[in-house]
């Protein structure tokens, strides 16, 4: 996670992207085989969102299945295999990053197209 330098500091004296990184060990130790995130780039950097990106890639590559819940495109695009577009509770488009963006839809609500 990038915290040992970190290790004994107070969890008050915490930048905002080291207790985002402090809750994905917390979530982590016990070794889930599903990880749901719920907007974890929220009020972070460009470079912030970069780092918890790589953190986060890390872990589905050590076999962490990854559910993110974001409204920030570049963490999106980045990260997602898959992406469900919902409004209003129901599924208006699902499918690769690359597709979703180019949707009417998604561009009209999401993007502001």
């Amino acid at each position: 996670m990038g915290l040992a330098d970190r290790a004994d500091a107070p969890t008050g004296s915490l930048t905002q992207v080291d207790l985002r990184k402090l809750e994905l060990a917390r979530a982590i130790a016990v070794r889930p085989r599903l990880l749901i995130l719920d907007e974890v780039m929220a009020g972070l950097s460009p470079v912030e969102i970069d780092e918890m990106l790589d953190i986060i890639l890390g872990l589905s590559r050590q076999g962490v299945t990854v559910m993110m819940i974001e409204h920030i495109m570049r963490a999106i695009m980045r990260f997602s295999e898959r992406v469900v577009c919902m409004d209003a509770g129901r599924v208006m488009a699902e499918g690769p990053p690359d597709h979703i963006v180019r949707d009417p839809g998604v561009q009209r609500i999401y993007l502001g197209a």
